[in-house]
């Protein structure tokens, strides 16, 4: 079952219990399918963090994608579950690539990776940032304030990696540079590319419909 259908269900449910009109209840759907599908996704994402042992690494790769993504925009999968998997893949793959990175980059090394990483981070911002969608256009008089504001957020997330977070974890400071790195790469073109095809191709693999523009790329 979609979340779509899980939400609707939920909805239809509380409005023939409240007497809520059909505008309100379009209101209290969409806002039940974006909880449920949070709800869902962290649950599944901490779970497996968790049994894998990763799971500092996991939140650390969270909030450097997350975060990032408010300000800085990019491309997304047009389906839930696929977006899940997409998720999955990130935060996880960030988590156990620091796990493993580590050793290697202990002491001096991860502050020298993590200034680096935020400067090259930084010109992809000044290039390409922020990444629209369809379903988001970004006005040209907000551009430059999300190029600020992304900005801004590197700044201090390779601040607080350096001062929070590494003297704690090298592994967990690699896995939230990761996440950012996942992040900046999804608003350039390359990176629309990877996760267009990401899409379609996990489309054809669980039978999902895809939006007409993916269609026509397919």
């Amino acid at each position: 079952m979609k979340m779509y259908d899980m939400a609707n269900r939920m909805a239809d449910h509380l409005a023939r219990e409240t007497g809520l009109d059909k505008a309100r209840v379009d209101r209290v759907r969409f806002g039940l399918e974006v909880l449920l599908g949070e709800i869902i996704k962290i649950a599944i994402l901490l779970a497996a963090a968790f049994l894998l042992g990763v799971l500092p690494e996991t939140l650390a790769a969270m909030g450097g994608f997350s975060l990032f993504r408010l300000v800085s925009g990019g491309n997304h999968c047009e389906d839930y579950w696929r977006c899940l998997a997409f998720s999955l893949l990130v935060f996880l793959g960030s988590a156990v690539i620091g796990v493993f990175a580590a050793p290697f980059v202990a002491g001096p090394v991860v502050v020298r990776l993590i200034i680096a990483g935020a400067l090259v981070m930084a010109v992809m911002v000044l290039i390409w940032a922020p990444g629209e969608v369809p379903q988001k256009k970004i006005k040209p008089g907000e551009r430059g304030i999300f190029k600020g504001l992304s900005l801004v957020f590197l700044a201090l997330w390779a601040w607080v990696l350096i001062n929070y977070i590494a003297p704690h974890g090298i592994a967990a400071a690699a896995a939230g540079l990761l996440g950012a790195a996942a992040q900046a790469l999804s608003f350039t073109p390359p990176g629309y590319r990877a996760m267009d095809n990401f899409d379609i191709a996990l489309s054809r693999i669980i039978g999902e419909r895809r939006c007409p523009t993916h269609a026509e790329s397919a």
